[in-house]
């Protein structure tokens, strides 16, 4: 038997005892290690809801580090029991994406089905911190949306919001080589962590933001109005009244990636987009890419621990989870599974 977290509703999180998954032919049982409560698992604990995402009843959690305890018998020869390993939660299960918030990070082992390196599995260098490991899954998340709007070396960046995914974006883009990179927020607390990872930052509670940016990266004449020279915006607030504020003050030829999850419908005004010529993309999830150079990351990236805030035992999960929820002096809380 092994002990994992379970959801049943709004602030109810409990630890039971389940069977440890059997392992088939093809699938991998790792022991579970750190795992990293989610922006997404908050919003779910904090609703009480069971459709979205996670059902009632269920082992839940998705970023995880852990190491290979037993391999199926036609599992490829370069996996191997000890191996230290992230995990995909997206192709973790054969059910793929619509189920990987419950991939079981919470719980002390988790099995991977159909289990292949560089598909389900990432081999950690044991000299990264482990609960620096198990940042792998948010930072990919952050590196996709910074680069779904190709910046360049030269790039002026605005990254919106000082979570957890927006620090992810502005680490991936520093340690990419794009010096010039923004982060904006209304906490200095957090914006303080932007600082210790190389990035420059606007507090919109104390300049709004046309000031803090032109202040940063200069401003261009544009019909007449001077606005903040900035290449691309990455949103990872979902804010949208930040969001209208960018795009009052936005330059032609600016892109604009969007990781944020909005919950309600946000006008936008398609003159504004059509005569400045200004792209908009979506970014959701990530790719094999996208988690090779974030593990490339891990161990280059400056102060990266900086992120992580918090680290609570297993036995403590709900407590964790209130201090993920509460998010004063908090960006990443990490459950300990050992």
């Amino acid at each position: 038997m092994m002990k994992a977290a379970i959801y049943y509703g709004k602030n109810d999180i409990r630890l039971e005892e389940r069977p440890i998954p059997s392992v088939g032919t093809k699938d991998v049982l790792v022991r579970n290690l750190r795992s990293g409560i989610c922006g997404t698992d908050i919003n779910i604990v904090k609703a009480g809801a069971g459709n979205m995402g996670i059902s009632l009843g269920s082992e839940f959690g998705h970023e995880m580090v852990g190491e290979i305890v037993e391999v199926g018998t036609d599992v490829s020869s370069d996996i191997v029991v000890g191996m230290r390993v992230g995990i995909n939660p997206i192709t973790a299960k054969k059910v793929g994406r619509r189920k990987s918030l419950e991939c079981s990070g919470f719980s002390q082992f988790v099995l991977i089905e159909d289990a292949a390196l560089n598909h389900n599995l990432y081999e950690m260098n044991s000299n990264i911190p482990v609960e620096v490991a198990a940042l792998m899954e948010p930072m990919s998340v952050g590196r996709h949306g910074a680069f779904s709007s190709n910046p360049g070396p030269t790039d002026k960046v605005v990254v919106l919001g000082a979570g957890p995914i927006g620090l992810s974006a502005a680490a991936s883009l520093i340690a990419e080589g794009i010096t010039n990179v923004c982060v904006v927020d209304i906490d200095d607390w957090r914006l303080g962590k932007a600082i210790e990872l190389g990035a420059v930052t606007v507090n919109t509670t104390k300049e709004s933001l046309e000031e803090g940016l032109i202040k940063q990266f200069g401003a261009i004449n544009v019909y007449g109005q001077n606005v903040p020279n900035v290449d691309v915006f990455i949103d990872a607030a979902g804010a949208p009244i930040l969001f209208d504020q960018v795009m009052k003050i936005i330059k032609p030829h600016a892109r604009i990636s969007i990781i944020a999850v909005y919950k309600n419908e946000v006008p936008i005004s398609l003159a504004q987009i059509m005569s400045k010529e200004v792209q908009i993309k979506g970014a959701s999830g990530y790719t094999h890419e996208d988690i090779a150079k974030v593990i490339e990351h891990l161990t280059s990236i400056a102060n990266l621990s900086t992120i992580i805030t918090q680290v609570y035992k297993l036995d403590d999960i709900q407590e964790a989870f209130n201090k993920a929820i509460d998010a004063k002096e908090t960006i990443k809380v990490v459950v300990d599974l050992t």
